[in-house]
């Protein structure tokens, strides 16, 4: 009977160990592509070439404004990575959408590509993090309308 329950007990720990390195092996992941699309946006932000096919497709923006958006785009998309990997609490990420949000840069990348983030959400972390970036950006857009 002690086997059977050494046998029960190594075998949870080796589960849990297998969750745990599976776990950290798609945080690794997560930061490796957060790293790829930083460096896109850095490459896109210094290339007039790449912000005039960008700003074209996406037709009311001009150059200029689609390049302050790819920089609210960084801001935000480091701090989706650091959610996602458990380097920021829900309450630390809402001080950081607050602040966010109150550059108005913030507000209109949100404003403009919050609901494609929505849709293009793969997981309930991501989910998560949507949610508060909207619930800061309405609250911001709240008080805009309130001071005007």
């Amino acid at each position: 009977m002690k086997n059977a329950h050494a046998t029960l007990i190594l075998a949870a720990v080796g589960a849990v160990g297998v969750g745990l390195s599976h776990r950290h092996h798609r945080q690794q992941l997560d930061l490796q592509a957060v790293a790829m699309h930083q460096a896109w946006l850095q490459e896109a932000v210094n290339s007039p070439k790449l912000q005039e096919l960008w700003a074209t497709a996406q037709g009311e923006l001009s150059a200029e404004e689609h390049v302050d958006l790819w920089q609210a785009n960084r801001i935000i998309a480091f701090l989706c990575a650091k959610f996602r990997v458990g380097l920021l609490t829900k309450d630390s990420l809402r001080v950081q959408a607050r602040h966010v949000m109150k550059i108005p840069v913030g507000r209109r990348y949100w404003e403009t590509f919050g609901a494609f983030r929505e849709e293009e959400a793969t997981d309930s972390a991501t989910r998560r993090f949507n949610a508060i970036m909207n619930d800061e950006y309405t609250a911001a857009s709240g008080s805009d309308a309130l001071a005007a």
